[in-house]
């Protein structure tokens, strides 16, 4: 009976002990978190930066992705620069980049590519010169991390500081 006791006590102890390592390990617990987020609208391209948590090997990055949603405005220009011409085009811009660990989190910035559009998309003819002026953008699609521990996040694109990025994580 006492060497039954001596046993549970010890599988009981080892057990507490195995589960306060996993909460203190680098695993993130609960899952990929971004706790915090800020995007800039800076005319042609967009920015996102923030920090991230919960995802990835002690000393490796993880991926970013971005896409950003808009409507591109500007002017075409006639071959001798006599006529001009506005435009209003919707388009989808995207960017990619790694997080940067430091510590248990990992913070990250990402810029989409400016907008490539030729002048047959939006000009009267092809020989007239694309001149995008600003990019209004509406909505962003945000993802950090590597599959099996993916945060998804979608919100309305602001200048500033996003208060409720709607992340979600994507198992």
């Amino acid at each position: 009976m006492r060497t039954l006791i001596v046993t549970m006590a010890t599988l009981a102890l080892v057990g507490a002990l195995v589960s306060t390592f996993a909460v203190a390990s680098d695993s993130g617990g609960a899952g990929p978190r971004v706790s915090d987020l800020e995007v800039f609208s800076d005319g042609l391209t967009f920015v996102t930066a923030g920090s991230f948590a919960g995802a990835g090997a002690r000393g490796q990055g993880a991926q970013v992705l971005v896409k950003a949603r808009g409507l591109v405005t500007g002017t075409c220009i006639s071959p001798r620069g006599e006529a001009e011409q506005r435009f209003a085009l919707p388009m989808m811009l995207k960017g990619a980049g790694a997080t940067r660990k430091a510590g248990r989190e990992a913070a990250f910035f990402v810029r989409t590519s400016p907008p490539e559009l030729a002048s047959v998309e939006v000009c009267p003819a092809a020989d007239w010169r694309v001149a995008p002026a600003e990019i209004v953008f509406t909505a962003v699609k945000l993802q950090v991390g590597r599959p099996g521990a993916r945060l998804l996040c979608q919100f309305p694109a602001v200048d500033g500081p996003v208060r409720d990025p709607g992340c979600q994580v994507e198992r």
